[in-house]
């Protein structure tokens, strides 16, 4: 099987080892994504880390790709288990004070300049222009649209209205190129030899790989299929592709909202269009005898009702998708658990959602509240579950800083500051 990505420097785990680690997994953690509502994933990170507690199976979405990606990294390498996360934050977010006088706010900053380069770069060639229209794309407009005639829910309605603004570069480029990259540029971006090129910190394929990582499941979609595809860290699974830097950025649709990539010849996109996480049966088989299921779901669908001109086009823009995938989230944990229901397998779900009073900003003061109640939460969830507690291999030690405990100081001291601002100009 083809891998689209420079491994000449080390060995692809074989599927033997990986369906080892896949039949006796027990804890899974499935990080929905959510973009700039990640730090809630970050949070349990940091309370898996301040337990012991280590994922055998990790089965994400959207940026929760990237976020899984790093936790098995810095596993596998024996580092904290948001070293390589927070490093992630620190190249890619902004203070929220320049965020907020953006005109528009950038996603990434370190890769607006390539983004830009790549973009005139890649009309100023012939082939580009094929692609401005894209009819292949267009029936899944057309079947989006009657599923909702048919049945007007929110949730389908979102997915008509997600697949008007990609199916054509055209449609893209007239609500504003820099949220919707045409077909093309991000693969003209992507050099497989110089990772450090398109992501911070550099992903490690040879950690990830190893034998001693866990099991990663990671779900894309090809253009005009009906089913997901997977893609995992091994490099002759019968039914799963390699997982890879162009896959990775298809799956995560960050940080360019990139709408589709070519891969090998074939058109593929970020799967939340049908599932928010790789929680899809195809996936859960491979893990017989899972007992944990810790998810991380992107946001609290009462968050979403905030569409305001204040808001600016890429906050009401991450309201709108967020809402969208929010719902499908729902779905694929009622799916998951009739799964597990109707294999007879007990599975206890611990399912750490947004709040309310989360904000779609990409900046470090919002990371850090989502991550204070991320961490919370599922400490709170995690010491009063009777299936994890034999996997807890270190309770909480009261006089200990952790950093989610640091970052919860300082989202407390940031309200305060607020507070006493406010009172005083009142």
């Amino acid at each position: 099987m083809l891998v689209d990505f420079n491994h000449s420097n080390f060995s692809l785990r074989g599927y033997d080892a990986w369906k080892a680690r896949a039949d006796t997994a027990k804890i899974a953690f499935a990080p929905f994504g959510g973009g700039p509502y990640y730090g809630y994933e970050v949070g349990v990170i940091d309370a898996m880390q301040e337990l012991g507690i280590l994922p055998d199976a990790i089965l994400p979405g959207c940026v929760g790709n990237f976020v899984g990606l790093y936790h098995l990294m810095a596993l596998v390498e024996g580092k904290p288990g948001p070293h390589y996360v927070d490093q992630f934050s620190a190249h890619g977010l902004m203070k929220e004070k320049d965020y907020l006088k953006a005109p528009i706010p950038p996603l990434f900053p370190m890769r607006l300049s390539a983004w830009m380069r790549g973009f005139v770069e890649y009309y100023q060639k012939p082939e580009a222009y094929k692609d401005i229209y894209a009819p292949e794309l267009f029936p899944d407009v057309v079947k989006a649209g009657m599923t909702w005639l048919a049945s007007p829910t929110e949730r389908n309605y979102a997915q008509w209205l997600r697949n008007i603004l990609v199916w054509s570069p055209v449609t893209r480029l007239g609500l504003g190129g820099y949220f919707f990259a045409p077909i093309g540029p991000f693969g003209e971006l992507y050099d497989y030899t110089n990772p450090e090129g398109w992501i911070a910190p550099a992903i490690d394929w040879k950690s990830v790989y190893t034998d001693e990582a866990p099991v990663y499941m990671m779900s894309l979609l090809r253009v005009g299929a009906d089913d997901v595809t997977v893609a995992t860290n091994c490099g002759d699974h019968p039914a799963f592709v390699p997982v890879d830097g162009r896959r990775l950025a298809s799956a995560s649709n960050l940080p360019w909202l990139i709408a589709e990539t070519k891969i090998n010849g074939e058109w593929y996109r970020e799967s939340a269009v049908r599932d928010a996480a790789t929680l899809t049966p195809v996936a859960l088989e491979c893990l017989p005898e899972l007992e944990v299921m810790i998810a991380v779901q992107i946001m609290a669908s009462p968050a979403t009702g905030h569409l305001s001109i204040q808001q600016g086009n890429h906050n009401n823009y991450s309201l709108q998708v967020t809402e969208m995938v929010a719902t499908i989230g729902d779905d694929d944990i009622h799916q998951a658990k009739d799964f597990f229901k109707q294999k007879g397998q007990d599975v206890e779900w611990i399912t750490v959602e947004a709040t309310a009073d989360s904000n779609p900003y990409w900046t470090f003061e919002n990371i850090n509240r989502c991550r204070a109640q991320g961490y919370a939460s599922a400490m709170r969830q995690f010491l009063n579950s009777p299936k994890l507690a034999p996997y807890i291999k270190r309770w909480p030690d009261a006089g200990k800083k952790t950093p989610a405990t640091a970052a919860l100081e300082g989202v407390n001291q940031l309200a305060t500051t607020r507070s006493n601002r406010r009172a005083a100009t009142s």
